[in-house]
């Protein structure tokens, strides 16, 4: 199996682990909220702050990650590609919660999930940039 090969079935393994945990009931801001005022006795508005903050922190992270993962993945327009087949798979995780009890699907948070693959991908081509300028 060839490299990129390996980090395409990466990135899909990615988007199964993503749909996965959207169907947990742990995964609710409810359940969140709960385990961050347990961990840090947390209440009231610092609560909601730190549940919020955490919550949309975990959609940068795992989309960046998602967004990394088929830029090395793919061989042409990797970096245009990566970002559209991450954002298509934010849209459909934010439908697929509609159908989740206790969950809903949110436009914002598809908008977050795109910033942290544009984030990345943007990191990732300043690295690339600043390799070719140094050599």
């Amino acid at each position: 199996m060839k490299k990129h090969h390996i980090w395409l079935v990466a990135a899909l393994l990615w988007c199964i682990i993503i749909f996965v945990i959207t169907e947990l009931p742990a995964s609710t801001g409810s359940e969140t909220k709960g385990i961050l005022a347990f961990l840090f006795g947390l209440e009231g508005d610092a609560l909601q702050t730190a549940n919020y903050v955490m919550r949309k922190s975990v959609h940068l992270g795992s989309y960046g990650l998602m967004a990394f993962l088929f830029f090395m993945g793919l061989r042409r327009k990797r970096f245009l590609l990566a970002w559209l087949f991450t954002t298509i798979y934010a849209c459909i995780d934010e439908w697929h919660q509609v159908y989740v009890p206790n969950r809903t699907g949110a436009l914002g948070d598809v908008m977050i999930d795109s910033i942290g693959a544009f984030t990345v991908l943007t990191v990732i081509y300043l690295i690339i940039r600043t390799k070719a300028w140094i050599k």
